[in-house]
């Protein structure tokens, strides 16, 4: 009998240990907005995880080197996470066991659907900021790849930021008509979901169907709908799309649910994942040059996104809960007829045990917005309380187009391409 008591103790303990890693993630993901990327991210490498945690505490750390300017090792991060959840894909019987005995944190976090595609989003960032095309290309085929394998008649896992963010990689490398295809499909998913077309991506089927043969009837189509012209760059002007990460996502909590079991004839009580209404508002960047200015608009709501995967998941939660509950119920039960300290202690761990799985890519930003602008070549480009880093705020040669980068919690702005073309001298201004 001592020996059950002490083997309950321990896996207790290794509950509660684990139960630490998870809510300091979530301590982190909630103070990042008084301490910002680089004080987050030191303090996130001070957390050792457990092995099974190892893919969400990469996502989360490749997510602040992306902030930082750390391309190569967000990079490297990214591809460990992006590794291993797609191992996990054929999940060990040991872990279901695991899940379906205990609680669903003793199973390797694999990632929601929005996980997994913007694993590939934030690599082709981290790659294309880092000045590789070729490798943002290739992730850019990869995200195309993982959304194939959602059902193509529902939402989840498709993501309208990652179809806008391939369909500029594929013009920056010059295949017109692969970022024709893919803004095309970022447009119908915004559609399918009854949200805003944002202009950066109106401008690009504006501008690709216009300067093509053989798409007057989709340009007149866009042209109607958007009631506006195509605006192609002329010789003497560039161009800049613009890559804004806003906010930090909701943070997951517990929600206890009272459900009568039927086969046990009793009523028990189940912990899973939740959100409350975080009652967060996007704040768009603005950005000015002579003559023009504007904002950015969201391409994609990930606080929206992180529901429905968490709503799409939550009947075989309930289910695996309630089934649970009703295992733990019949352990207690046993133990107290073997005697009353065996059914104390059968009890406080059925009641400790019972934890809801909060774990997710805690970092990943609310809101993903998007600008896509045009100003005469020697005009600056202003972000306010935005500096450029060094090359970042130049661009190669007049109507080439420019891509920045940046997020709410960071003051610099990235870009590609990187370096300065020798016939090129024009700079865009910092803030002052």
């Amino acid at each position: 009998m001592l020996l059950g008591c002490k083997a309950v103790v321990g896996c207790l303990c290794l509950l509660l240990l684990n139960g630490c890693a998870a809510w300091k993630l979530k301590d982190l993901a909630a103070q990042m907005p008084a301490s910002g990327p680089i004080t987050t991210l030191e303090r996130l490498q001070q957390i050792e995880p457990p092995q099974r945690d190892r893919a969400q505490y990469l996502l989360n750390t490749g997510l602040l080197k992306l902030y930082t300017g750390d391309f190569s090792g967000s990079q490297q991060d990214l591809q460990q996470a992006k590794q291993i959840m797609e191992a996990l894909a054929a999940t060990s019987v040991s872990e279901n066991l695991a899940a379906f005995t205990t609680n669903e944190t003793l199973r390797s976090y694999s990632g929601s659907p929005t996980d997994r595609v913007l694993v590939h989003v934030t690599l082709a960032l981290a790659y294309l900021l880092g000045g590789d095309l070729q490798a943002a290309r290739v992730e850019a085929l990869q995200l195309d790849v993982t959304m194939r394998q959602f059902p193509a008649d529902k939402t989840i896992g498709h993501l309208a930021s990652a179809r806008f963010v391939a369909g500029l990689i594929y013009e920056l490398a010059g295949e017109r008509d692969d970022a024709l295809i893919s803004y095309r499909l970022a447009y119908n998913i915004l559609k399918e979901r009854q949200e805003p077309v944002p202009e950066a991506l109106q401008s690009a089927l504006l501008n690709l169907t216009h300067s093509q043969r053989g798409f007057e009837r989709e340009y007149n189509g866009y042209r109607s709908e958007f009631n506006r012209d195509a605006t192609v760059p002329g010789r003497t002007e560039a161009e800049w799309l613009l890559i804004y990460f806003d906010g930090v996502v909701s943070q997951r909590t517990e929600t206890r649910l009272t459900i009568f079991a039927g086969e046990a004839n009793t009523v028990v009580t189940v912990v899973i994942p939740g959100y409350h209404d975080s009652g967060r508002t996007p704040h768009p960047l603005q950005w000015q040059a002579p003559g023009s200015s504007g904002t950015t608009a969201i391409i994609e709501n990930i606080e929206r996104r992180v529901r429905q995967d968490l709503d799409a998941e939550s009947g075989a939660l309930v289910a695996t809960a309630t089934a649970r509950a009703v295992a733990k119920y019949h352990m207690v039960r046993n133990a107290r007829e073997q005697s009353e300290l065996a059914g104390a202690f059968a009890n406080i761990f059925s009641v400790l045990s019972e934890q809801a799985d909060l774990r997710s890519w805690n970092l990943l930003p609310a809101y993903i917005q998007v600008a896509r602008l045009q100003a005469p070549a020697e005009s600056p480009l202003t972000l306010p309380l935005k500096s450029f880093t060094d090359d970042a705020g130049k661009f190669q040669r007049p109507a080439n187009m420019r891509v920045l980068f940046t997020s709410s919690y960071t003051p610099a702005v990235f870009g590609y391409p990187q370096t300065l073309d020798t016939n090129a001298t024009d700079e865009i201004t910092e803030r002052p």
